[in-house]
């Protein structure tokens, strides 16, 4: 099972295609470290 059909099982999303121009959506990182993570959400927590 790929990462966008995790998603769509998980939280009924789908994303293996771009909404805005079509093509096919790939993963270009992934951040597993909690504290990178940690501050991240906090960074864009304090742009909303």
């Amino acid at each position: 099972m790929c990462w966008a059909q995790r998603l769509k099982r998980v939280f009924n999303i789908y994303i293996a295609v771009c909404k805005e121009y079509g093509g096919t959506v790939k993963v270009i990182a992934s951040i597993e470290d909690p504290e990178v993570i940690k501050q991240t959400l906090v960074h864009l927590e304090r742009k909303t």
